[in-house]
């Protein structure tokens, strides 16, 4: 990776003990320094967890510290190592800082069936439960998906998960509205007219349609998951995306949360764009 000159990072520091003088502080020896020794400091190597883009930030953590890392110019690569100045409280640690929290490649987290390993009341599951599409919003926004599972700019995937909330609540409305506006259309006798048939088939359309995209969405999003992260399919070869979303929705939707999310880390939320506290870094 080539960083202009105005931009160029010190080598990881190796620290080394003084003279035998103990009341001295360690030194910091780089070698191969790009920049003027007077104007060299301490630089701690990371590795990068997935390939990135520049200004991109992750939590990463060295010495029992943690500390926000913020990828340089160029952006990095998966796996590429690059400098860091030493973080606060890091200072005298030699070893490489490890990423907090970063999607695993070539496997999915945990299991298809692992939907209360957070615990039984946990955002995640609810929603997966209750509103599937309010989820599958949240990973797709985090996927950088657009609304219809399709890679986009910023600018078209920035509202996904707001479209996807908007058609959950119209399609919630819609239906109870259309579950007791029959009542109003029973004759004298109380037996289902022509207009009453009609609402009550068109109210199972409606659940079947708002079925149909949930699943078509949980597929396209579970196949983006897999692509990215080079997950091998285990079972149904060439259909275990559809499958998995057709008969389990719930907890294919709650395993692409999880995957995707530092859950361990971040109390997960029902209603944010992320699924996630504004302050949570960003793992994906």
């Amino acid at each position: 990776m080539t960083i202009p000159d105005s931009h160029k990072y010190t080598p990881v520091a190796v620290p080394v003990t003084g003279s035998g003088d103990n009341n001295l502080d360690e030194q910091f020896i780089a070698t191969a320094v790009d920049t003027p020794a007077s104007e060299a400091q301490p630089y701690l190597e990371v590795v990068a967890p997935a390939t990135l883009p520049e200004g991109y930030t992750f939590e990463a953590e060295a010495n029992g510290h943690s500390f926000t890392v913020k990828v340089p110019v160029g952006g990095v690569e998966e796996g590429q190592k690059f400098s860091v100045p030493f973080p606060a409280g890091a200072n005298g640690y030699s070893g490489s800082a490890i990423p907090r929290a970063s999607v695993p490649v070539g496997h999915w987290k945990d299991e298809l069936c692992d939907c209360c390993k957070l615990g039984a009341i946990h955002p995640a599951v609810w929603n997966a439960c209750c509103c599937p599409l309010v989820l599958v919003g949240q990973v797709m926004h985090r996927l950088k998906l657009t609304w219809l599972g399709d890679e986009g700019s910023i600018a078209q995937t920035t509202a996904t998960f707001r479209i996807l909330l908007l058609m959950t609540i119209i399609y919630h409305i819609i239906s109870v509205i259309m579950y007791w506006l029959p009542l109003a259309f029973l004759d004298e006798y109380r037996r289902p007219t022509d207009t009453y048939v009609k609402i009550v088939y068109g109210r199972y359309i409606l659940i079947g349609l708002f079925g149909i995209f949930t699943i078509i969405l949980t597929c396209k999003t579970r196949r983006r998951i897999r692509e990215r992260y080079s997950i091998p399919e285990r079972q149904c070869k060439g259909c275990e995306d559809f499958c998995c979303a057709y008969w389990c929705t719930c907890c294919t939707v709650a395993q692409m949360a999880r995957h995707t999310a530092d859950y361990e880390t971040y109390a997960g939320l029902c209603c944010s764009e992320t699924g996630m506290p504004p302050h949570a870094p960003s793992i994906v």
